[in-house]
């Protein structure tokens, strides 16, 4: 997903011996160039008029004109604090009996160039607790978070799962009037959003937030974990998810998008990466020492019902294959081992697998046959991995279903 920043080209008409007049023309509604002009010239001003106190804009500028001269050395880069109008430079005319002409150009980011990232700030998992997310897209996925996305990740919320602040701030801009979105370029410029000023000068984007779905307004503080809004897929999108990103701009007005530390469940403070189950965890309580999400691992009479509707049953027909699943925290090579034992009984199977690097989760399909026992009864599956134990799970075989 790409959420860029915004470009425009003004060109001023003729400037001729005239009274003094004052024109303006504003980018997204948002930043705007004031033309103060008289018979000797004209000012330049710039605000940015949703912009409070602690905003900062970036903003670059360049002139060309013809029997004129700038009063600063062009092109300019500088940065605009809060919403008040400030003069950047004026053209002088050169020669008043002779026409002039001036075009004015100009691009701007939120945020101040100089901000410089705290590397000690652990971020929050922007989601409220009690959900278990996937990091659907990590650092430098290949599907969008290249260039100035590189340092982006995507959680994979639900279509109105609430977003919360990963971090304190103040909000200084949001949009949520958009309504549409999809994986296709026109809609780049389509993301409901919300753009929060940390106290190190960067900034927190959270984007992709369905129509009507913020819940903080522009200058509004907030903690690590308020809810600010809901989940969805406007913009640039190929389905429901919170882009997040937190980023500077540089002295070229590209974003510099930022590696960031969270905590989790497993760990204090680390980078997160595609593929992890994650949650939020109190941090008061210990880290997980599971390589498994242990709540989710389950008995399936099909795979398909694992796919479609989860497995809550715990009897199945003896003679019919049965499927063990196991959700991963973390993709990564693990030595799975499942024993099934029948209650009561020496029968004992033993089930070994590896997984690859890049899986998600994993399942095995099991038929479990003895010649010379009865199946039928109760059974408990015990499922380990890298020797350590993970669930027990008890079930039962029986031969009416």
């Amino acid at each position: 997903m790409r959420f860029g920043f915004f470009i425009l080209f003004l060109v001023c008409p003729i400037g001729f011996l005239v009274a003094k007049e004052h024109s303006e023309f504003c980018s997204m509604e948002r930043l705007c160039v004031i033309y103060i002009q008289d018979k000797t010239g004209v000012d330049i001003y710039f605000q940015n008029k949703i912009a409070i106190d602690e905003t900062f804009t970036t903003v670059s500028v360049n002139a060309t004109s013809t029997n004129m001269r700038s009063s600063r050395k062009l092109p300019l880069v500088t940065v605009l604090k809060g919403p008040k109008r400030k003069k950047l430079f004026r053209l002088n005319v050169n020669k008043p009996n002779k026409r002039w002409v001036y075009q004015i150009k100009y691009k701007w980011i939120l945020g101040n160039y100089s901000a410089s990232h705290d590397p000690k700030v652990v971020y929050e998992l922007p989601f409220e607790k009690g959900l278990k997310v996937r990091v659907y897209q990590g650092y430098k996925g290949t599907k969008s978070h290249q260039g100035d996305n590189r340092y982006s990740i995507d959680f994979g919320l639900k279509e109105g799962d609430l977003i919360t602040a990963a971090r304190d701030g103040v909000v200084i801009d949001t949009e949520q009037k958009n309504n549409e979105g999809g994986f296709e370029i026109k809609y780049i410029h389509s993301a409901n959003y919300i753009k929060i000023l940390h106290d190190d000068g960067t900034i927190g984007q959270y984007a992709h937030l369905r129509y009507m779905g913020v819940l903080v307004k522009r200058g509004q503080r907030v903690t690590a974990g308020t809810p600010i809004g809901y989940a969805g897929s406007t913009g640039f999108s190929d389905g429901p998810h919170l882009h997040f990103e937190v980023y500077k701009p540089t002295r070229s007005l590209r974003k510099q998008t930022i590696p960031t530390q969270f905590r989790t469940e497993f760990t204090e403070a680390d980078v997160v990466k595609e593929g992890e189950l994650l949650w939020r965890r109190d941090p008061n309580l210990p880290v997980i020492k599971l390589q498994s999400d242990i709540d989710e691992i389950q008995i399936c009479e099909s795979v398909q019902n694992l796919e479609r509707l989860g497995c809550n049953g715990t009897s199945f027909a003896t003679g019919s294959p049965i499927y063990f699943y196991i959700p991963l925290l973390k993709p990564s090579r693990y030595k799975i081992q499942i024993s099934v034992r029948k209650n009561g009984t020496s029968i004992l199977k033993l089930y070994n697998w590896e997984t690859n690097s890049d899986w998600w989760d994993t399942y095995l399909d099991v038929q479990l046959e003895d010649p010379l026992e009865t199946l039928e009864g109760d059974w408990t599956a015990i499922v380990s991995i890298d020797g350590v134990v993970q669930k027990e799970v008890e079930f039962q075989l029986t031969s009416i279903k």
